[in-house]
């Protein structure tokens, strides 16, 4: 075995940037957003092995849980990946289709299986009184529109450490939230026109500042309308914008990391250490998934199993803790990954791929239909003006 085969080099030499990179299929952004829902996966085991006062090690130490680390992680590979669909869409109408086929199919399989099968089993009413509770249906109602989510169903897991069905659901509508905003930002030609995304970036970090501050000096501001928590992560999704806008100008060299890393350190246990965390966590992520290795690259041939594992490790984990009373983190994390996995498997293989290559016949009969709309509107004025 040579030496390539034994290190993770970088397609087309160690001076390529992340456009070079960018254009070619292969990369490892699959398994990193794997690996992101695993770490997810084994955040949530403490509260929900041990309830809300357990903390994972990593929170005491880093002052993040390995749940945030996990989320950053999906936001700015998101935040990079939502930009280049934008740019390679042909038109608003085709990205938007895309981006409700990726989240809402297994988003509404879920909330079902939740709703009619985990929820009659799981909970301590009567089917006859679960069933006719009103919240019982709005669960499914209010976490589709993803406005105002939803986290019990009806006597469903309430004796466990953590009660709750899904708890992981919360991230959904910031990720449709920042669609919506690379949406606006690519049909307004913002990707394409150097000095827009520019003054967006300086428009968004002056936001950022001011929040921050008044967030740093006025208890009583935090989370106001929930503009700390979007402001909190919105920042990776918009790093993964720049690297993406920035593509051809970021080396894709290791040894750009470590001003950053250095940054990192010198702000820890500082109130500015998140936001120098996620700028040198967003570069580690973009140089080891344009990484590549020959074994790591057949991962790709499996799917993208991340948002199923996502989606369905909280309610699998919960079942758990109902099951087995007084069952620890690290037992609940073994005996959940391999059912997690075969749920995301059969998401991934029957659900999300499915509704995805459906897509541009989607969006071509939502566009006929916008279009049919556009011509009969007008006569309608007119007609009503008579």
């Amino acid at each position: 075995m040579d030496r390539s085969d034994m290190t993770l080099i970088s397609r087309g030499g160690s001076m390529s940037t992340l456009g070079d990179l960018a254009s070619r299929r292969n990369n490892n952004f699959n398994l990193i957003r794997m690996l992101a829902a695993t770490a997810v996966l084994i955040s949530h085991g403490y509260p929900l092995a041990l309830g809300h006062d357990a903390v994972e090690p990593l929170s005491d130490w880093l002052g993040l849980s390995l749940g945030d680390v996990a989320v950053i992680t999906f936001f700015c590979v998101s935040g990079f990946f939502i930009s280049l669909s934008r740019d390679r869409a042909d038109s608003t109408m085709d990205f938007l289709t895309a981006r409700f086929l990726r989240i809402y199919p297994g988003l509404t399989l879920v909330l079902l299986l939740s709703v009619f099968l985990i929820g009659p089993m799981f909970t301590t009413l009567s089917a006859s009184e679960y069933f006719r509770s009103g919240e019982t249906y709005g669960y499914a109602t209010h976490n589709l529109t993803l406005l105002s989510m939803k986290f019990h169903l009806p006597g469903v897991f309430e004796n466990n450490p953590w009660p709750g069905i899904n708890g992981s659901l919360w991230t959904l509508f910031y990720e449709v939230a920042f669609y919506m905003l690379v949406s606006a930002l690519g049909a307004s030609a913002f990707y394409s026109e150097g000095r827009k995304f520019a003054g967006f970036l300086m428009f968004y970090a002056a936001l950022y500042v001011a929040f921050k501050a008044l967030i740093l000096n006025n208890a009583l501001f935090n989370d106001f309308y929930g503009v700390e928590s979007f402001f909190t992560w919105s920042l990776p999704f918009v790093l993964g914008m720049s690297f993406y806008r920035y593509r051809q100008h970021i080396q894709h060299r290791l040894i750009g990391f470590l001003p950053f890393a250095v940054l990192a350190v010198c702000t820890w246990r500082t109130p500015y250490f998140f936001e120098c965390f996620v700028l040198v966590w967003t570069y580690l992520i973009f140089y080891l998934g344009f990484a590549t290795h020959p074994t790591i690259d057949r991962y790709n041939q499996l799917g993208d199993y991340s948002y199923g594992a996502y989606i369905y490790g909280f309610p699998i984990q919960e079942i758990l803790a109902d099951l087995f009373k007084g069952i620890g983190p690290l037992s609940m994390m073994l005996l959940a990954f391999p059912l997690v996995i075969l749920a995301a498997i059969f998401s991934w293989h029957f659900i999300e791929r499915p509704a995805m290559a459906r897509r541009r016949e989607l969006a071509w009969f939502l566009s006929s239909c916008l279009d049919t709309v556009k011509t009969l509107w007008p006569k309608a004025g007119k007609g009503s003006a008579r």
